[in-house]
């Protein structure tokens, strides 16, 4: 969790992390300048964040791409030659060749096989748009694997540019397997098979990506030489609008989804991510990380199997640094060493504006040394702890202004909860405005209101001035 070594070694990262993916994953020469991007206006948020709908179940099995009709073909085979026509009866020998020569709405076939090459969307490649992408297909899952070139085996710098059906395999060495950079608005990776790095994680948007789709992948085995951090995919700042939907990610050396602080206070935080229906388990750190981010939406997410580590205290969702505007909605976790927790580590500004709603968290393990706490908040500010289910934690199901770094949790409201735990609710001194209502608990567990400590629902109700329409299931 904490980044020091997530993305390149033992310097941190906000010293070296831009440097480290100009180097390894390829780079171009820019001119752009980072700038602030406004807030989308509320409505187009909404239509943005609902087009795969509320109410089907993460990684539910779904049909494949229909058959579209495209302006023009080029064919890709290991048999082929890089002076052939690039025809079905004629193909290209390699995805570079192909990249070359399409053009908005055509298709690239890219048969069965091995590629030995870096697919570099970028220099000599065409512009996709919104009504005519250009579309790289696999077919039969062909495997992209390291070749002679160095960077990421899958780079991405071209708008409206859609690639599916690939296995890109790393092979052990140190890069990523897709980096999207720069003017990449409509651009997607879908449908792929993604494994095997060992640099800074798997996929990443760096450098003003923006409006990039990574949907319905497989990603794992990402794992740093010495159990450093390799997260699945990270948002790098001054990345904006980036969905990550319905992805299989698990067994990394670090988190499965983190949004990573920026290098210096020059960048502009990543901005509008969603992170929806993915199934994330069984990772070195956290299901997802929110640092410096603004306005992210992680709902409908399965997320289990998270243990406390050397850099992680096993927390399935972890919201900290200066993060703003974080909605953690309607999520499934189990099986970690802390269920939710906003704050923590600091970083400037104490995180605020964060919506913990509807989400159903059980099996939260002590072992190994985590606080087994179901929703943790500390040194934060306007957070509402609302409509969640807590069973089944080895700690507090709720833990709440214990003063961590400090800070108090200030403005934070709790209410319309449903905690079955042994232990219910630890209250700590610095929650100033502390508005608690309608929560219902299960009979006999422990409250404490530092340091008082009570089993009589009257009495825990007196003690705090708080919880006055709060019940206890009968």
């Amino acid at each position: 969790m904490v980044l020091a070594t997530s993305l390149g070694g033992c310097r941190s990262v906000a010293d070296k992390v831009s440097k480290e993916v100009e180097e390894v994953i390829g780079s171009k020469d820019s001119k752009d300048k980072d700038t602030k991007r406004p807030t989308p206006k509320k409505k187009e948020e909404e239509e943005r964040h609902a087009e795969a709908g509320t109410d089907e179940a993460p990684l539910e099995a779904e049909e494949a791409t229909p058959a579209q009709s495209y302006s023009r073909e080029w064919v890709v085979s290991p048999s082929g030659s890089d002076e052939a026509a690039g025809s079905r009866e004629n193909p290209f020998r390699t995805i570079r060749r192909a990249i070359e020569k399409a053009g908005p709405g055509e298709v690239i076939r890219v048969q069965a096989g091995q590629y030995a090459e870096s697919v570099v969307i970028d220099g000599k490649a065409r512009k996709g748009t919104k009504d005519a992408p250009i579309t790289l297909l696999g077919e039969g899952e062909p495997k992209i694997v390291p070749g002679k070139s160095s960077g990421a085996l899958l780079q991405v710098r071209r708008p409206y540019w859609i690639i599916e059906g690939f296995e890109i395999d790393v092979r052990g060495q140190s890069r990523f397997a897709a980096v999207f950079e720069g003017d990449t608005q409509g651009a997607t990776l879908k449908r792929s098979h993604l494994h095997g790095g060992t640099l800074g994680g798997g996929i990443t948007t760096y450098g003003q990506a923006h409006g990039v789709r990574i949907e319905r992948n497989h990603i794992h085995d990402f794992h740093k030489p010495g159990g450093d951090d390799s997260h699945g995919i990270v948002i790098q700042a001054t990345s904006r609008d980036i969905v990550i939907r319905g992805n299989d990610i698990h067994d990394t050396s670090g988190d499965a989804v983190q949004c990573l602080k920026p290098d210096s206070g020059s960048q502009a935080p990543a901005q509008d991510v969603v992170i929806e229906r993915n199934k994330l388990h069984a990772t070195g750190e956290n299901a997802v990380d929110i640092k410096t981010c603004r306005d992210v939406v992680v709902r409908h997410n399965r997320m289990h199997d998270f243990k406390k580590s050397s850099s992680s205290a096993g927390e399935a969702v972890v919201v900290h640094y200066s993060a703003k505007n974080v909605r953690i909605e309607d999520n499934e976790i189990s099986k970690a060493g802390k269920g939710i927790a906003v704050g923590g580590v600091t970083d400037g500004a104490n995180p605020t504006d964060v919506v913990v709603s509807g989400n159903t968290i059980r099996e939260i393990t002590s072992s190994g040394g985590s606080d087994g706490a179901g929703i943790r908040v500390e040194n934060a500010s306007k957070v509402k702890v609302e409509g969640n289910t807590i069973e089944d934690t080895d700690g507090y199901g709720m833990m709440l202004g214990l003063g961590a770094n400090g800070a108090p949790s200030s403005d934070l409201t709790v209410k319309d909860n449903v905690v079955r735990t042994e232990k219910l609710v630890r209250l700590g001194k610095k929650r100033p405005g502390l508005r608690m209502e309608s929560n219902r608990y299960a009979p006999g567990g422990l409250f404490k209101a530092e340091p008082k400590e009570t089993r009589d629902f009257s009495q825990w109700k007196e003690m705090t001035g708080v919880d006055k329409d709060s019940s206890v299931e009968h």
